[in-house]
């Protein structure tokens, strides 16, 4: 079940994150879910973009890598 529930967070970041793309034509995008689902198991699905061809590109590989290794201090969950 927990991997059900993974899976439609991870999809709704990309949602959001396919329409911002579609309606801004950004350079440079991230969508950073933050869910707190029953039971207390966070889930914080991390998505980017970097425009195709551009430093853009690159810059969002080193992030999609990189994102995590130092993680928020959260006191309310």
């Amino acid at each position: 079940a927990s991997d059900v529930y993974k899976r439609q967070h991870e999809d709704c970041v990309n949602i959001i994150m396919k329409d911002l793309i579609r309606l801004l034509s950004p350079k440079y995008i991230e969508v950073w879910g933050k869910f707190l689902p029953r039971g207390g198991l966070s889930i914080d699905p991390f998505a980017n973009y970097g425009k195709p061809g551009t430093e853009w590109e690159e810059t969002a590989h080193k992030r999609l890598h990189y994102h995590d290794m130092t993680p928020e201090n959260i006191t309310n969950r």
